[in-house]
């Protein structure tokens, strides 16, 4: 069923004024139509001096674009994409010539390239090139006002893109410039087509900067405005006619675009919140896919498949400091509360963050002075960044592309490790028509395949529901099995961490608080948050007599106390917790009066939060029949109990 719109009617001093501007712009545009003559129109366009002017001002406004694409892409992107000082003022330039008088930037670069300026003398006496009354001055004349234009089109396109991309290419083994011209740019496409179609049309109707500049010569500089400006002496209604074409021109682009003109970056089809996709038939093959980069023609073919094993040692300094060593075929599970620096640890063994530094060596290469695209270490991000204007074949064969493996091997390899992750049949799809299980084991093929000899995976499984999760868990498993390298995942899922996983590394403030196998750190948690994350109450305090005091107050009896003094974390397992309406008797030591804040039902059980002024909040974990015959709803007073030989102190 559709949802109703609802109209809201806009107050009369806001909607007056409104359409009193609307009115203003539009009375111009009236104008020109209501005088038109249009039985002479043909013939005011036909005329010798206006072709003559039309093909000099296409000639004109496409050499500008050009130019303006060769000078102000890179500039674009290095005003989007790098941080140095000035940026501020050099984004001040590229504005300038929007809102300076064109004659004032015609004067301007008189003073800097015409015979007597700054440069021109250089120009002429070196290259024999003089720019006033010359056409290439016009050409100067336009870019100059048009190019920022496509500038901020671009700019802005760039600065929506998610970089995510860009450093996942990177990851591949993609160079800078392969990784602009395969990925960047498609990407960013409608804004470099808005702002170059805005470029051409202001070029097109560029007269101020021209007839200073360039002069007004016919079949040298005489463009299709400085035309008008001549007629408009003699012939007005002749320039009204040609007037009516730059004004048809004009709104023809601006329709095409149809708003465009900010550059939203292309998103066909990513993965963040893909699209359920049927699994028995594959989609229709899409066209040739740009997967071939600048850097690619004539290399040598690399190897056919995946051979050794290196393992890994770091050292991290900066925001992480940690050292990290593991053989090969070690998958280790990176946990965390939020800001712990598991993404940074990352990031740092990529070489993609200032915020810290790896000393890394992978087998016998030391490779912290190489870029990210040398180092062999491949990055899967949360969302799988797989590129959207690729099928999933060219997605998972652009590692291998990017390593310089010849077309047909690289899609047949790409080929072979998508069967193996179960989605083959999916290959000429888009991550548009993928689902999010099917998405992330595409990400995962296009890792594997790409050869990396370190395996980084950002929490591959967070968007996943649990039954796919589950099936693309025991795949990940089976693959990881066989990989010669390191792999670290950063999870948040305690079933991951000990499913996934020969170490646990948990991380706080940067540092690594715990590395042990997954069964040590579920027995002995060293920090709170993990314990929670495993599903178990953890409550910190100092090591006392008899048991522990606790930071928050209160003291619980435990069985085997630690020496006094100690800084220690008491844990607790929920299902150790019992639940009273009232006070119980017996052997339990640890008693305490509470009110049930929430009720949680976990599979067949009930999780029961109990909040008390004696201890810090307790989580109880009892059956449905259980909570039936307590009658427990929340706000109800209960009283919990746990004996002293259910309570584990971890020494910190």
């Amino acid at each position: 069923m559709s949802r109703l719109r609802t109209r809201t009617r806009p107050p009369v001093a806001l909607a007056l004024p409104a359409l009193l501007a609307v009115a203003f712009l539009l009375m111009p545009l009236i104008g020109i139509l209501v005088r038109t003559p249009w039985g002479d129109l043909g013939e005011h366009l036909g005329s010798p001096g206006v072709v003559e002017a039309l093909k000099l001002s296409l000639l004109v406004s496409l050499w500008a674009l050009g130019l303006s694409l060769v000078l102000g892409v890179p500039l674009a992107w290095l005003l989007a994409r790098v941080e140095f000082k000035g940026k501020a003022l050099v984004r001040s330039l590229v504005l300038l010539p929007m809102v300076l008088p064109p004659t004032v930037g015609g004067v301007a670069l008189l003073l800097g390239f015409g015979r007597r300026g700054l440069l021109g003398p250089w120009l002429e006496d070196s290259f024999g090139i003089t720019l006033p009354f010359h056409t290439s001055g016009a050409v100067v004349a336009a870019t100059f006002v048009a190019m920022p234009f496509l500038v901020i089109s671009l700019e802005g396109a760039l600065g929506g893109l998610k970089q995510s991309y860009e450093e996942t290419a990177a990851s591949l083994g993609a160079s800078p410039v392969r990784v602009f011209f395969t990925v960047t740019l498609p990407m960013v496409a409608p804004g470099l087509v808005a702002g170059a179609a805005l470029t051409w049309a202001r070029a097109l109707g560029e007269f101020g900067a021209t007839i200073t500049f360039a002069g007004n010569l016919p079949g040298t500089t005489q463009t299709l405005p400085l035309q008008v400006y001549l007629l408009l002496q003699d012939q007005p209604e002749a320039a009204t006619s040609v007037s009516l074409l730059l004004l048809a021109i004009a709104m023809a682009v601006l329709i095409a675009l149809r708003g465009r003109w900010t550059g939203t970056p292309i998103d066909r089809g990513a993965v963040t919140t893909p699209r359920t996709a049927p699994e028995e038939a594959p989609a229709p093959a899409p066209a040739s896919e740009p997967d071939e980069g600048p850097d690619a023609a004539g290399a040598a073919p690399a190897r056919s498949a995946q051979t050794g094993h290196w393992p890994l040692h770091a050292t991290v300094t900066g925001f992480n400091r940690l050292t990290l060593a593991a053989e090969p075929g070690t998958t280790i599970a990176v946990v965390g509360e939020n800001g712990a620096g598991k993404t940074t640890l990352l990031r740092a063994l990529l070489g993609l963050t200032p915020r810290a530094h790896a000393d890394l060596r992978l087998g016998d290469a030391d490779v912290t002075a190489l870029p990210p695209h040398k180092r062999q270490v491949a990055w899967v991000p949360q969302d799988g960044a797989l590129f959207p204007h690729l099928s999933a074949l060219a997605n998972t064969a652009y590692g291998l592309r990017a390593r310089s493996v010849p077309r047909a091997d690289a899609r047949r390899e790409a080929q072979a490790w998508l069967d193996r992750l179960g989605v083959g049949h999916l290959a000429q799809r888009r991550p548009s028509q993928l689902s999010g299980g099917q998405a992330q084991r595409v990400a995962l093929a296009r890792a594997l395949a790409a050869r990396p000899r370190l395996l980084l995976l950002d929490e591959p499984l967070a968007a996943l529901d649990q039954t796919t999760r589950a099936h693309v868990r025991h795949t990940l498993r089976t693959h990881l099995a066989g990989f010669g390298g390191v792999c670290l995942i950063v999870t948040h899922d305690p079933v991951e961490a000990v499913s996934l996983a020969d170490r646990v590394l948990v991380l706080a403030d940067g540092r690594a608080l715990q590395d042990a196998p997954p069964a040590e750190v579920s027995r002995h948690p060293r920090s709170p948050w993990v314990a929670r994350m495993l599903g178990r109450n953890a409550w910190p305090g100092i090591a006392s007599a008899d048991g522990l005091a606790l930071a928050a107050g209160g003291r619980l009896v435990v069985a085997e106390a630690l020496p006094e003094g100690d800084q220690a974390l008491a844990i607790i397992a929920p299902e150790a917790v019992s639940v009273h309406r009232d006070r119980p008797g017996g052997s339990p030591r640890n008693v305490w009066r509470g009110t049930v804040r929430e009720i949680t039902a976990v599979g067949s059980r009930l999780r029961v939060l109990i909040a008390s002024p004696d201890a810090p909040d307790l989580v109880a974990e009892i059956t449905p029949d259980a909570a039936a015959e307590l009658g427990l709803a929340d706000g109800a007073e209960v009283w919990t109990s746990v004996k002293a030989t259910e309570v584990t102190l971890v020494r910190l």
